[in-house]
């Protein structure tokens, strides 16, 4: 025997039926063509540079987006980098290697400031958020053609004191931001290639060259250091202090200047280092003797003797039982603070502008 069904029964299954069958087409027509990498012409590749990101929610996926933008951007500038690098060598001359000639690898973890993510989709099945990040290559442009005004302006400023100022530390210390700001143009100009457009004003002098410049200029200065010992109270000279020499010597070399006579006779300068250290017992009524230490170190003007460019000064004791030993220590603690301070001292001078 068949039984009949309920007609409000069958009717309610066929709505519930057809209900699920709309909400599934819902699903899969709702997906946008951008999460799949089919973009409008809104956000064409020819104009936008893009990426997709996802997250739990909204803004962890935003966040994801421009990150990955950043990544797709960084791989395509890597390369682009790495050329104009080859571009900007001068001959086949090679600089010298120290700590203030400019470093020639620039990173690529950049930030995008003018990306933005105008998209979004939750997909309903997992409630993973997709957004679209872009960054409007038209916009970059501009971006990039307004900061490279900026650095083009201040490199004509320094390449001119590079060649003309009289005093030679800070002749030399334009010359190595001038080479520095090269770097920064050829970092923009790597940004711009890779929008696929020419976004930066064409410089006569290009970055191999003003670091060719830095190594020229190193060659034709020499320090001539003078480290002596004086008496604290008559200030007469002891006798010379070798080791605080070669000290102040060394960190001179490893930043690339060279110690002694300049190489080139034209146009040769030396700069005059001159160290002064003055130890003095204490009188402390104890077991232990104490001596005390002052130094003093000042970079000399060539163009002004008598006054100096950079001056330090130290001061500090060291104790021990024994007589000899306290004074040695005292003099090794203040030849290597002394020397240890007119060497940051004279980068921060190189580093400032």
């Amino acid at each position: 025997m068949i039984e009949r069904v309920n007609p409000v029964v069958l009717r309610r299954i066929l709505l519930i039926g057809l209900a699920v069958l709309l909400s599934s087409c819902a699903m899969s027509s709702s997906q946008p063509g951008w999460v799949t990498g089919d973009l409008t012409p809104e956000y064409s590749k020819k104009n936008f540079v893009t990426a997709i990101g996802t997250g739990d929610d909204l803004e962890a996926a935003q966040v994801a987006a421009k990150g990955e933008l950043s990544r797709v951007f960084s791989a395509q500038l890597k390369s682009e980098i790495e050329l104009v690098d080859q571009e900007s060598v001068v001959g086949d001359r090679a600089t010298s290697s120290s700590d203030i000639l400019v470093n020639t690898r620039i990173s690529t973890a950049i930030e995008l400031q003018g990306a933005e993510v105008p998209l979004h989709w939750r997909d309903p099945k997992t409630g993973e958020v997709w957004a679209l990040a872009v960054l409007d290559k038209r916009k970059e442009c501009l971006r990039i053609r307004s900061e490279g005004s900026d650095l083009l302006t201040r490199l004509d400023a320094l390449s001119t004191d590079s060649r003309t100022h009289p005093n030679p530390l800070v002749a030399i210390r334009a010359a190595i931001q001038a080479a520095q700001v090269g770097a920064d143009l050829d970092l923009l100009q790597a940004r711009s290639r890779v929008l696929g457009s020419q976004c930066l004003t064409s410089r006569s002098i290009s970055t191999g060259e003003l670091k060719t410049r830095v190594d020229r200029d190193l060659r034709r200065l020499g320090f001539v250091v003078t480290a002596l010992e004086v008496d604290a109270r008559s200030g007469k000279t002891i006798g010379p202090l070798p080791q605080l020499r070669e000290r102040i010597a060394g960190n001179l070399t490893e930043m690339g200047f060279q110690v002694g006579p300049a190489r080139d006779t034209q146009d040769a300068q030396v700069i005059a280092v001159d160290a002064r250290l003055r130890l003095s017992r204490v009188r402390r009524g104890t077991e232990w003797i104490e001596y005390r230490w002052e130094g003093s170190a000042e970079i000399g003007d060539s163009e002004s003797p008598g006054q100096a460019i950079i001056a330090v000064e130290s001061e500090g004791a060291e104790s021990h039982p024994e007589d000899s030993t306290a004074r040695l220590r005292a003099r090794r603690k203040g030849e290597l603070d002394l020397s240890r301070k007119l060497n940051e001292s004279l980068k921060t001078f190189l580093a400032e502008g």
